[in-house]
């Protein structure tokens, strides 16, 4: 259980206060802070997250108790098992590409999950870990209105280390929003990830998508500002889902408030059709009809035939990577070298397809094994989201999902680390559950008082 470091009766020292500082400074480093913020060096960048994960692992380690417990959770928890094929292609892969970045990179992604769960379970606890996400949305998402404003992301201002920040993304003359992210469509992941936790109802236990109408709609705003046709697509099958999840009285609320929503978006394109926002609007509308319908309404409001034929036709030759006789089945290329390649007359140097992006770094071997951890996940939280009626579960289930289709139209662009905190939150929850009910013990008494904590853990969170 977490500790109470706020209690009216129980002053924590003057450590602890400094330790749960650090831990909050390293939420807000794991999902606010740009990667271009930092300390550069020659061979191995500091950016701030990577400062904080030290910060962390050297208080953890300097305290016994800490220490413990976040060793229990890294070696005694069955995710940990299934990551160790991950881990053994990653190893071998650094050592025959000589690519030590194969195994750093996404290895310090794990060590942030694992410390997001450490943080969340022992230190702030899943209450205060979705207060915390609910005001970092608000800071990402007013700041992505501001972006589109200026016609640059404010966290560019933090730039530090060069060689990150890509600049300005612009389509058919239109600014497309970056965040804190590298790339418009990583910025669209981390939108889609988290979109489900501000729809939780903390006080009822249930998915509500009006929670916070206005975050919501800023989250709806910044999704249009991505400028993403997948990005668009994956938001609009993320609020199905979320209204089918949803109780029969907020369904209700749900239907009016759309049907309310589309007739005013209706009267202000008729009313402002001639204006940037609203052919921007109908651009990203007619954009992913002509992508599910194969028609051509886009180009009626600026958008490139030429440049949009010629993006499908790209995704079209991906799947062909698979066919290449020189990747190695068993021995990705690492992360050091860059893919290129000419497919049926195309030249292919960039792989929007985070799957096959995968298999071209880690080969067949790191797909498998990193496909199952995911699914690993993916499938607990299916069976206890049809099992109890949790609104926190529900929503860390479509955040999953939502999050792991999109990544079949776009890379990863270093966001799985938002995947990672739906994973830590739903790993909170239902490790004390399990630890204690797995928990073998030879008194009937203390078997007892176990099951009564199993109980008060679910109330605690679950319906």
């Amino acid at each position: 259980m977490k500790k109470d470091v706020t209690s009216k009766y129980v002053r924590p020292s003057r450590e602890e206060k400094i330790f749960y500082e650090v831990c909050v400074i390293f939420l807000v480093a794991l999902f606010v802070i740009p990667q271009y913020f930092g300390v550069p060096f020659p061979m191995f960048d500091f950016t701030l997250l990577r400062i904080m994960i030290i910060a962390v692992l050297l208080m953890v380690i300097a305290d016994s108790e800490k220490k413990k417990s976040l060793v229990n959770i890294i070696m005694n928890k069955r995710y940990s098992y299934v990551l160790i094929p991950y881990i053994i292609v990653l190893l071998y892969t650094m050592v025959l590409r000589a690519d030590i970045n194969a195994l750093l990179n996404p290895l310090l992604e794990l060590v942030g999950f694992y410390l997001c769960i450490y943080i969340i379970k022992d230190i702030i606890g899943i209450e205060k870990a979705i207060k915390y996400i609910i005001i970092f949305c608000y800071i990402l998402t007013i700041s992505g209105v501001i972006e589109y404003v200026l016609g640059r992301s404010p966290f560019s201002y933090l730039e530090t280390i060069g060689g990150i920040y890509t600049g300005a993304f612009v389509r058919s003359g239109n600014y497309r929003i970056m965040g804190p992210c590298n790339h418009s469509l990583g910025y669209g992941l981390l939108l889609i990830s988290i979109a489900p936790i501000v729809c939780i109802d903390m006080e009822n236990r249930e998915i509500n998508v009006l929670k916070r109408p206005i975050l919501f709609g800023l989250f709806a705003m910044n999704i249009f500002l991505t400028g993403s046709r997948s990005t668009l697509a994956v938001f609009i099958i993320e609020i199905i889902l979320l209204f089918l999840f949803s109780s029969k009285i907020n369904k209700k609320k749900c239907i009016l408030f759309l049907f309310v929503f589309v007739v005013a978006l209706a009267v202000f394109l008729v009313v402002f059709h001639s204006t940037g926002i609203a052919q921007y609007i109908l651009l990203q509308i007619t954009s992913l009809v002509d992508e599910v319908f194969d028609t051509d309404f886009a180009v009626a409001y600026g958008a490139s035939k030429q440049a949009l034929d010629s993006s499908s036709n790209y995704r079209e030759q991906l799947k062909y990577i698979f066919t290449l006789d020189w990747l190695n089945p068993v021995l990705g290329i690492g992360r050091k070298r860059a893919f290129s390649a000419e497919i049926n007359g195309s030249f292919i140097k960039s792989v929007d397809d985070f799957y096959i992006a995968e298999y071209i770094r880690y080969s067949y071997t790191g797909l498998i094994a990193y496909v199952v951890f995911i699914m690993y996940f993916v499938i607990n939280i299916l069976k206890k989201c049809f099992k109890e009626k949790s609104g926190i579960i529900r929503a860390v289930l479509i955040g999953a999902v939502c999050y792991l289709i999109n990544l079949k139209w776009v890379d990863s662009l270093q966001t799985l680390k938002y995947l990672y905190i739906l994973f830590a939150l739903y790993a909170v929850i239902y490790d004390e559950e399990e630890t204690l009910k797995d928990r073998k013990v030879g008194q009937a008494g203390r078997g007892r008082y176990e099951r009564i904590a199993v109980k008060a853990v679910k109330s605690k969170y679950i319906k």
